[in-house]
Order: structure tokens, then sequence, then C-alpha cells
């Protein structure tokens, strides 16, 4: 059975999401619409879907491209998804949606009420916990290698919120400018994704506590944040920040983890070429994280996360990320903004 998709959305991930859907055996993408039609075309002729599938309105593409659709993946921006995916569900289609999904809770229920009314799998598309590195994580966390986990920091910082030496801003706001206006930033755009991963690791949020920094002029949201979880009895640190001056000398698609547990320690080492170290109390060994070129890993975490959605859309089966599920992790990132408006612990 060949599942047939369309692709909202042609921007920046655009490409990524493409590229893995072209390596997933019995999927195709054989329709694509975006704002600026332009951009459209241009992914058109890239990937080989015929310009008269390409559309400037997805409400275009839902009609005409009626009863040859098995599903939407939809790449926009979070405060669109909401009308994109009602209108799917109301022609029947399963969703595959871009994290984070909404802007509110409220849009959220609503959201994943519209497909279950519909009859339709609605699921995020959240490919941080397919990277490879951190699967061999949970692995060596069910295998009981390092013992009980007792603590996790998840570290990463950067300078993409600064100006360049030309006053020019970052690729990455170049690439997604409706970033520049967000009013939550940093941990609604990046560490949730390192919500979810903890989530994948350690189970269910209990607690959250976070403080929350604005450092550059060229952005209404915070791009710095310290965020403390806690799963039952295990304490968790994610240290986010865009703001940092002459930080990431060398790229690393690595956050620097270091994970204890009651008989050992899990450590992922960007700044020693990308390793991923274990220390017990009877030995000490390290690898490298990945064993292909970093972009093809970072690829192949999309692949891992579309191919698994693929198959659960084949099988009845719910994904790990399917939306009931991925709501948990929005919450979680919510809290953390409320928790550092009122500079108190959220119980979840």
């Amino acid at each position: 059975m060949i599942l047939r998709g369309a692709l909202l959305g042609c921007g920046h991930i655009s490409p990524f999401h493409l590229r893995a859907w072209d390596r997933i055996e019995g999927v195709e993408i054989v329709a694509l619409a975006n704002r600026t039609v332009g951009k459209a075309e241009a992914r058109a002729r890239e990937f080989g879907i015929p310009l008269e599938h390409v559309y400037g309105d997805y409400r275009e593409l839902l009609t005409s491209e009626e009863g040859e659709l098995d599903f939407v993946d939809i790449a926009t921006a979070p405060h669109v998804h909401r009308q994109q995916v009602e209108a799917a569900a109301t022609h029947g289609l399963h969703v595959l949606c871009q994290k984070p999904f909404a802007p509110t809770l409220e849009d959220a229920h609503a959201m994943i009420a519209a497909c279950d009314r519909a009859g339709v799998l609605f699921s995020i598309n959240e490919n941080w916990r397919w990277r490879s590195w951190y699967r061999d994580i949970k692995r060596l966390l069910d295998e009981g290698v390092i013992g009980q986990p007792r603590y996790v920091r998840i570290a990463r910082r950067s300078d993409a919120t600064l100006p360049r030496a030309d006053g020019s801003p970052h690729p990455v706001f170049l690439e997604q400018p409706y970033m520049a206006e967000l009013e939550k930033l940093i941990l609604y755009e990046w560490g949730i994704h390192i919500i979810d991963v903890m989530r994948f690791l350690f189970g269910p949020v209990t607690s959250v506590y976070a403080r929350m920094d604005k450092v550059s002029p060229l952005y209404r949201g915070e791009d710095r944040a310290l965020v403390t979880l806690t799963f039952g009895n295990m304490t968790s640190l994610i240290d986010a920040s865009w703001a940092t001056v002459g930080a990431e000398h060398r790229f690393s698609h690595l956050e620097h983890v270091t994970l204890e547990g009651d008989a050992g320690s899990i450590y992922l080492l960007p700044e020693q070429g990308d390793a991923l170290r274990v220390t017990t109390k009877s030995e000490t060994w390290q690898r490298p994280a990945f064993d292909v070129p970093p972009d093809e890993a970072y690829q192949a975490s999309y692949v891992a996360a579309q191919r698994h959605y693929a198959e659960c859309l084949r099988e009845g089966r719910q994904p790990e990320t399917v939306a009931t599920d991925n709501i948990k992790t929005l919450e979680a990132t919510f809290a953390a903004y409320e928790s550092a408006t009122r500079n108190q612990v959220i119980t979840l």
C-alpha cells in the first residue's frame, strides 16, 4: 500500500521532511502548498513533484487533491497549525504536524478533538528523541548500565540571537523570520525538544521551576532559560542560551549531556569530537556518538521519526509522539513559562 501525502509549508525545515519521505518505502509526497508559491515550486522541482500539484493556498490543495491523499505533513509556523490541522481532519486526512504543535493548550485540545471526531491519526513530528544518541542512552538506561538515574543536565549555548558583525540576524532567523516576533522563544522553539527527550528517557514530569532572561534587543522572546524538572525522585536541568558571546566555536548536533545514576554516568561530549562516554564502577569506555557524517546523522532522525509515523498509520497503532502524548511536553513547556513569571515551582 502506497501512502500518499501532501506537505504544507516549504520553508527552512521542509527539505529535511522531503528527503526523509524520499527514503521511506511505500510513501510518496504528491502535492505541496506554501503561501509564497515560488518556494513550493522550487521544492517541487528539487524533489520531482509535478508543478500542477503545487498550490499557494493549503485549502485549495485539500480541495483539489480530494480523494488522492492519505495524510498531510504540516511544516508551517505554529500559529497556523490549528486551522490547517482542523481543515485536514475535515477532509478525513491523517496529520503529522511539526512541533510545537500549538501556541496555547486551548488550541492543542481543539486540534486533538477535531482529529478524534474525524477518526484520523494526529501525531507530532518530534524528531529529537529519534536522534540515534538519545536512542542509545535510552537503551543503556533500560539495560541498567548506570543503575537508577538521579540527575541529568542537558546544556546548549550559542550566539544565535546576537547580531552578526555586520548587524544582520543569525541565518536561522533569516530562514524563519516569524521567530523574531515570538513572545516565547528559546524554550518554546528549542527547549521543547529537550523536555520531550527527557520525558522519553525518564517518564512523566512531576514539577517545573524556571528562570528566564532576554538579552538581545532584536527579538521579543527570551533567549536564555534555566529549567529544573523533576521526574519522581530524579532531578533534571536544562541550561539553554542563544545569547552567549563566543559560544560554539565548533558546531555540533549534540547537546552537552551529563547523566548520573547510582551505578555510573553517561556523557555526550560535543567538545571531544561528538563522543558518547559511559563510566561505571568497574570500567570507562568511549566511542563516537554516531558513525556517519554529522549532517547525515541529523537527517536520519527525520527518517526514523517519519518512518515510525508511516508504520503506525499502516498498522493502526499509536506513534510515540501521538498528539495526546506530546501535549504533555507542551504542558511542561508552558508550565516553565508560568513558573518563570510567578517565580514558583509548578506541580504537574
